[in-house]
């Protein structure tokens, strides 16, 4: 009986190692670089953002009122980002507005479609926006 017992434990113990791993995992959090291009724990940015450009299906340009720009890259290509309906239509969750904490969670979301996790924000010069702005206006 004692042998019995002791069995089960032991396949319930190594059973557990094997889920507990599984269990564990958290979800990828969003990267926050600053303008000198180092890793911060939180971005001020700064009231709203005026204008938006779709760079290609995984990142996308922002201004804020301050004209300063951010990089928005998406962990994977987000195919519905290339219909223009809903790319005119998509929405962050949470908000990019106030604080951005880089343990925090972001996605780019449309009503109907399959959110696409934030991989990170960038502030970005201006020089750089200017290039992807070009590279965007070439797309057509």
């Amino acid at each position: 009986m004692k042998t019995f017992i002791a069995s089960v434990l032991a396949a319930g113990l190594a059973a557990s190692g094997l889920v507990a791993p599984a269990i564990a995992q958290t979800a990828p959090e969003t990267e926050l670089v600053s303008l000198e291009g180092k890793h911060v724990d939180t971005m001020l940015l700064r009231y709203s953002f005026d204008a938006t450009w779709l760079v290609d299906s995984q990142h996308i340009l922002l201004r804020d009122t301050y004209l300063d720009y951010y990089v928005v890259s998406l962990r994977a290509p987000c195919s519905w980002l290339d219909d223009q309906a809903t790319y005119k239509s998509f929405f962050f969750f949470p908000e990019l507005s106030g604080n951005l904490r880089a343990g925090r969670i972001y996605e780019v979301r449309n009503d109907g479609r399959k959110p696409c996790t934030i991989s990170s924000v960038k502030h970005v010069p201006t020089a750089q926006a200017a290039e992807l702005k070009t590279k965007v206006a070439q797309k057509g």
